[in-house]
C-alpha cells in the first residue's frame, strides 16, 4: 500500500513525458552540465545543450540530403509558444554553436514544453516536451 502511494506521488510530481526517455543528461568534466536530445531510435544526437559563461548553448547536428547551411537557416526554441531566435557563432574549438538569449534563458527556466525549430525533412520543429534536462540546465546556467 505504501509502494502504491508513493509510486502516485512520484507520477504527480514527475509527470509523464513521451520525449523524456529521449533526452540525456550528465556533468561533463571542464564543461559542466550537458543535455542531449536523442532521435526517437536512440541512434543520433539531435542537439546538446551546455551552459558556456553563463550562457546556454546548442549544437545543431541532425542533417539530411538537402539540409540548408547554418547560415540559411536559423535556429529558435519555441518555449511555451513564444519564439526565441538562437544566435550562431563559433565557439572557442571552431564548433557551429547557438546561443539562447537571457530573456530565452529566463522563459527556459520555468518552461513547461519546448521544442526547437531546425531544419530537418518533416518540416516541423522537432517536439521536445516538458524538455526536463534542458530545463534543469537552464536553471543550473549562472
Amino acid at each position: 500500500m505504501l509502494a502504491t502511494a508513493m509510486t502516485a506521488a512520484l507520477a504527480l510530481a514527475f509527470p509523464a513525458d513521451g520525449n523524456s526517455d529521449q533526452w540525456l543528461a550528465r556533468d561533463v568534466s571542464g564543461e559542466g552540465p550537458i543535455a542531449s536530445f536523442l532521435s526517437w531510435n536512440y541512434s543520433n544526437v539531435i542537439t546538446r545543450a551546455h551552459c558556456a559563461n553563463g550562457q546556454v548553448t546548442f549544437q545543431y547536428f541532425y542533417t539530411f540530403p538537402e539540409a540548408p547551411s547554418p547560415a540559411e537557416a536559423p535556429l529558435a526554441l519555441l518555449i511555451d509558444g513564444a519564439s526565441h531566435r538562437l544566435t550562431p557563432s563559433v565557439d572557442d574549438m571552431d564548433r557551429q554553436v547557438y546561443t539562447l538569449s537571457s530573456q530565452g534563458k529566463a522563459a527556459l527556466r520555468r518552461a513547461r514544453n519546448v521544442d526547437l525549430d531546425a531544419p530537418n525533412e518533416a518540416d516541423e520543429p522537432w517536439y521536445l516536451g516538458q524538455a526536463a534536462a534542458l530545463v534543469d540546465l537552464a536553471k543550473r546556467c549562472g
